[in-house]
């Protein structure tokens, strides 16, 4: 959260905070100044002190009506010298940090996230500046949530779930034609009918696809990263996986949901992989909590799918099939945040929010796969994409 800021500043040796960029290019700069605008701005905290922006002309004025920050720094002035001069703003950065810093820096070593431009980074050394690298403190810092932020996780997922559950219904609509191909409204039922159809539904609720969701059809899904192309044609008595990640247009929050559909009979081999996916989901959500080490998490979720019979990465990292992949992942601005599930030794905390995925593949089927996003609490964590069954056979 914000209010971590001055701990992680002390952990990573660092007197002040500088970032720069727009809230579109930079989700750093919307967390930590809630101004959502393409306009570029400075981010600049002082150890112990309230952080400031920095901007000029019309920016400034909606910096001061919009952003969460309550100080800011005039750079209207020296624009306008620049410009009086006849010379461009962007080859003269040198006056303009050098007026932000000189004005209100206070310490001796600045930190710069790893997404900062390398030419202000060697400009910043150059005018006399310690300058250290801290890639991972905002991202520290955005591991635990707000309630507000949480909030906003949970429209994300409201929305999210409720677009998969449009596409159910178009699968329930749909008949089973010629080679098991599922026919809706005349025509085959095609991944890219789907995704238009999700790209719709998510418009109307305020949200966009944060990237291409994946749609995978039979034994393609095997291929955990296959995100279907336009012309594959949904069958029956085939799992179907969709993976659903939009961001909420205004607020920028990100949700992450799975979901497998099989229509018509439920082979028995499909109907054992999804048994095992729903067990593992559940021991894993049983065991994450606060202050329990995320390796435990891990290893509740790949134990239950040996029991059912599957392999995964987490047990034997030579495995061909089963779980091919991590448990999940943090989420908030970005569809990856930390904690990470690979950093087995560390432990979850009370606010980090989860998206937790389970998974089987076989390649002479396909894959089932179960995403859920969680917030993370001393006692259960709590569910935030809810309204929609883990199991879908329609």
């Amino acid at each position: 959260m914000l209010e971590d800021l001055d701990q992680l500043m002390e952990k990573y040796g660092i007197d002040g905070l500088l970032v720069n960029g727009s809230a579109f290019e930079n989700q750093d700069i919307y967390w930590l100044t809630g101004f959502r605008s393409s306009d570029e701005i400075i981010y600049l905290k002082n150890r112990g002190d309230e952080p400031l922006v920095a901007s000029s002309f019309l920016a400034l004025e909606r910096v001061k009506k919009e952003s969460l920050i309550t100080q800011t720094h005039d750079l209207t002035e020296v624009h306008l010298q620049i410009l009086r001069e006849k010379k461009k703003v962007r080859d003269n950065q040198d006056r303009i940090y050098g007026d932000l810093l000189k004005k209100q820096f206070s310490g001796k070593v600045l930190g710069v996230p790893d997404i900062f431009p390398a030419s202000i980074l060697v400009m910043l050394q150059k005018m006399g500046y310690t300058i250290k690298v801290v890639r991972d403190l905002v991202m520290e810092a955005r591991a635990t949530k707000s309630p507000r932020e949480i909030k906003t996780l949970k429209k994300a997922g409201d929305a999210t779930t409720a677009a998969i559950a449009q596409i159910v219904e178009m699968v329930k609509e749909s008949t089973i034609g010629p080679n098991k191909i599922l026919m809706h409204r005349g025509e085959p039922l095609t991944v890219r009918k789907v995704k238009l159809a999700l790209e719709h539904f998510l418009l109307d609720k305020g949200a966009e696809s944060a990237d291409d969701a994946i749609v995978a059809v039979g034994k393609k899904a095997f291929d955990w990263h296959y995100l279907g192309v336009s012309g594959d044609k949904f069958k029956s008595e085939t799992p179907i996986i969709m993976d659903v990640f939009p961001r909420l247009k205004q607020e920028r929050y990100i949700a992450d949901v799975t979901r497998t559909i099989v229509k018509g009979s439920v082979p028995k081999r499909v109907r054992e992989m999804f048994d095992a996916v729903h067990s593992a989901a559940e021991a894993t959500v049983d065991a994450l909590r606060d202050n329990v080490v995320i390796e435990d998490v891990n290893l509740a979720c790949f134990n239950t799918l040996k029991k059912h019979g599957f392999d995964s990465k987490g047990l034997n990292p030579d495995a061909k099939d089963g779980m091919t992949h991590g448990l999940g992942h943090g989420i908030g601005l970005d569809v990856h945040e930390l904690p990470s599930t690979y950093s087995c030794e560390e432990r979850y905390v009370e606010g980090n929010v989860m998206a937790i995925e389970p998974g089987v593949y076989l390649a002479s089927i396909g894959g089932v796969r179960i995403e859920n996003d969680y917030v993370v609490t001393k006692g259960k964590a709590k569910r935030l994409t809810t309204g929609l069954d883990d199991i879908i056979y329609v």
